[in-house]
């Protein structure tokens, strides 16, 4: 079967460390998964825990291949504290055009009153893809008055939601990329709690960024605690290099110019740098995590950055071995460190998570990664209840498809399963 384009460019734009480099290393060879699928291709893209104590995972489940169409539809997995499965539901009735379905799930956050919701992209004939944000309700069945798309400045051509954060008026923030005269735009979409574009956030809710006229990207958005939002992703040049980008935005929608002089921080080198991930950190600063081309010990290395709330950088490392390193998410713990997940790719994949030590300036107090003798990525990573880990991601398996995986790891970086 054709493997999905997506999944191929997932594979190569994720993180590993070389852990020959560290004496707190630990590889796990044929490493076993608790995975979960179909006969075709699945990957899971977020994961949070749920109030019960299990994990609800979300992600794209893939149909068809040969001679058949490869389609795509919104999977969801709830599982219980142990990893094993409670329900699984593939939503190949969402809409109308079931025979047409391209839809991609990118990110999920828990609502309070125990529903969840999720961003990603929605694919019509008319508009292309399309931003897509969907409420699922605590059943797992989607509520029919938050269902909403959001088509970019010229209909017909692709735009791709990626990140959803909740805000404090009970609205939602998206970050994603949308094809403007100029390529790719960084953009952001604020709603209100049904999920309407906000026109008190630039006038209708949306916001777009361009650096140079070339193509721009945003992976992340959060609030922070300011009512503000920092955005990041990846920005690129007059000469067509990318460097890692946040943005600081006002709750309406326009540069916060004391952030970095003009609201816009950029970090990296002379090559490509790009950020997946944002998070505002304990100090009131931020951390960001992603890749670097430019610096470290192989072609690309995970390049994670340290801000302070003026978006004047604090510091910075990069982690990696001879191979192709790249993060994919860091959150910070509660110990005040911080924890990545993402991926090494060499001849293969392999999911590799690091555990950065509180008050220090990025040095490593342990890293694991998993070989599942085939491709496996690790795309998201988030702190649980007990101190541990929970990973969502994928692996390729013997049948030549990919599963999505559930990995819990214990506070010392253990696996539990």
């Amino acid at each position: 079967m054709l493997r999905p384009i997506l999944i191929g460019c997932i594979l190569s734009i994720l993180l590993f460390t070389g852990c020959e480099e560290s004496p707190t290393a630990v590889i796990e060879s044929n490493a076993v998964y608790t995975t979960f699928g179909g006969d075709y291709d699945d990957v899971g893209s977020a994961v949070v825990q749920t109030p019960d104590g299990g994990y609800l995972i979300v992600g794209t489940n893939y149909t068809g291949g040969g001679d058949a169409p490869t389609l795509s539809d919104m999977y969801v997995l709830k599982t219980n504290s142990l990893g094993v499965e409670i329900s699984d539901t593939v939503f190949t009735q969402i809409t109308d055009q079931v025979v047409l379905s391209f839809d991609l799930i990118s990110d999920v956050k828990i609502l309070d009153d125990g529903g969840y919701i999720l961003v990603g992209s929605k694919y019509t004939q008319a508009t292309g893809y399309d931003v897509w944000l969907v409420k699922i309700n605590p059943d797992l069945s989607v509520d029919p008055a938050l269902f909403k798309v959001f088509d970019g400045a010229i209909t017909g051509k692709n735009d791709f939601g990626y990140s959803v954060s909740l805000c404090d008026d009970n609205g939602f923030i998206i970050a994603g990329k949308t094809f403007t005269a100029n390529g790719y735009d960084m953009w952001v979409i604020k709603t209100d709690a049904l999920g309407v574009a906000d026109n008190a956030f630039n006038t209708d809710g949306k916001y777009n960024y361009n650096s140079a006229g070339q193509n721009d990207a945003a992976y992340s958005v959060v609030q922070i605690s300011s009512g503000e939002y920092l955005v990041t992703g990846e920005t690129r040049t007059t000469n067509n290099n990318a460097d890692m980008t946040v943005l600081k935005l006002s709750a309406a929608g326009a540069l916060v110019t004391d952030f970095d002089t003009d609201g816009v921080a950029t970090f990296g080198g002379t090559l490509d740098e790009s950020s997946r991930f944002v998070q505002q950190t304990s100090d009131g600063g931020l951390i960001l995590a992603g890749n670097s081309f430019s610096n470290g010990s192989g072609q690309s290395d995970i390049y994670v950055v340290k801000v302070n709330p003026s978006g004047i950088k604090v510091w910075d490392t990069y982690i990696g071995s001879n191979r192709n390193d790249f993060a994919n998410c860091i959150q910070q713990t509660t110990d005040g460190g911080f924890v990545i997940v993402g991926n090494s790719y060499g001849s293969s994949s392999d999911i590799m998570v690091i555990k950065i030590l509180p008050n220090t300036q990025g040095e490593i107090e342990w890293q694991y990664t998993m070989d599942g003798g085939y491709d496996d990525v690790g795309n998201y990573i988030s702190q649980t209840s007990d101190g541990g880990y929970i990973i969502t991601g994928s692996t390729y398996t013997d049948t030549k498809m990919n599963e999505v995986i559930l990995i819990k790891l214990d506070a010392s970086g253990t696996k539990e399963f």
